[in-house]
């Protein structure tokens, strides 16, 4: 898969761009703040219908407009997905498909596959388990359709069941709805622990190859799921229900006072290992990177496993963060793999990339300008 074209209306700093992109490597060029960034969110926000840097759905209009569209045309072999998204200030989003509306943007999740690497991504280590949480929930959406379905009806049963314990504390009698939702809260929030479990296990064994490789066989990568309601790594869904149900018996109280349910996949977390030691705390910058960069490579592999094709890969100006070694394993994924590659770097850039079949741009102040082919 790889995208043809991309055209932007009225998006963040760009009045209206309109590019053909190579089927294999584009780079794009430029100084700090130009809107290098901006280009790889508009792809990134034409496969998920969100944004990479939490930003809500306004931000991604023009300061002094009232609407902004993205289009973006992806292509595998003779199927084509021509997607285009309006951002309007003050009510919701509209999204086509070749022209055709989609009822719910979770319908657009999955169509098309893209991997993001950015200065960021370190947030996979070192940042909070929300972040992490939003890896799986993104990751997760693009390859198993059910689970954008389990996740946005867990999100309503949490709401529904949190509005249920506010009220028991002002009305006990309302505690006898409480089963029901329980009921619902552990048998949707079971099903969506177990494709997080497997999908930590498939990813961390593909991830430990690669941080292997990467590290020249002197570190080791873990990764585990990590759930509020013990250790469940390796056992099996009834076995899971059942320790969600007496934990959400026993606590009632707590939640009760604290007007919130306390257990469930909304707090878990991924714990990330290197030689044992949990690298949020025990590693260096370098190795939170190779770290990070060890699991958005083993995502291509997992998309390509599951979809029998590779997603667009963007990296946002983080080869002039990486040494050698990591920039080669990069690099080596643009023979089979189109890459997109915004830097401030042309030089270095240019040097590693010289003999690649390749589209180079210019971008300055939104407007883009392309100077090589």
């Amino acid at each position: 898969m790889h995208v043809e074209r991309l055209h932007l209306k009225n998006y963040r700093n760009f009045n209206e761009i309109d590019i053909d992109l190579n089927r294999k490597l584009n780079i794009f060029i430029g100084n700090n703040a130009q809107g290098k960034t901006n280009l790889l969110e508009s792809i990134f926000v034409s496969s998920i219908g969100k944004s990479f840097r939490f930003s809500k759905d306004e931000n991604l209009i023009t300061s002094d407009q009232d609407h902004s569209r993205v289009n973006v045309k992806f292509v595998r072999e003779s199927d084509v997905k021509d997607i285009e998204i309006d951002f309007f200030k003050g009510s919701k989003k509209k999204i086509k498909i070749n022209g055709l509306s989609l009822e719910k943007y979770s319908e657009l999740v999955g169509l098309t596959n893209v991997v993001v690497f950015s200065p960021d991504s370190i947030n996979l280590i070192k940042g909070s388990p929300v972040e992490r949480r939003r890896y799986l929930n993104v990751e997760l959406s693009q390859i198993k359709p059910n689970y954008k379905y389990l996740l946005t009806r867990y999100n309503k049963i949490l709401i529904q069941r949190n509005n249920l314990i506010k009220k028991i504390l002002e009305n006990p009698k309302s505690k006898k709805m409480l089963p029901i939702w329980n009921e619902h809260l552990i048998n949707t929030g079971t099903d969506i622990i177990m494709y997080r479990l497997d999908y930590l296990k498939r990813i961390g064994m593909l991830a430990r190859k690669i941080h292997e490789e990467i590290s020249g066989g002197t570190e080791i990568l873990d990764a585990t799921y990590k759930s509020n309601l013990g250790k469940i790594n390796g056992l099996g869904k009834d076995d899971i229900k059942e320790i969600f149900y007496r934990k959400i018996e026993k606590s009632l109280e707590r939640e009760i006072m604290r007007k919130s349910t306390l257990y469930g996949p909304h707090l878990d977390d991924i714990e990330i290992l290197i030689n044992g030691m949990d690298s949020k705390f025990y590693s260096s910058q370098g190795q939170k990177r190779t770290a990070a960069l060890s699991l958005v490579m083993a995502e291509i592999d997992i998309i390509y496993e599951e979809k029998d094709d590779y997603p667009v890969l963007l990296l946002d100006d983080v080869l002039s963060e990486l040494d050698n070694n990591r920039k080669n394993y990069l690099i080596r994924f643009t023979d089979k793999i189109q890459t997109i590659i915004t830097s401030t770097d042309d030089t270095d850039l240019l040097n590693i990339l010289r003999e690649k079949n390749k589209k180079i741009f210019y971008v300055e102040n939104g407007n883009i300008k392309q100077i090589m082919e």
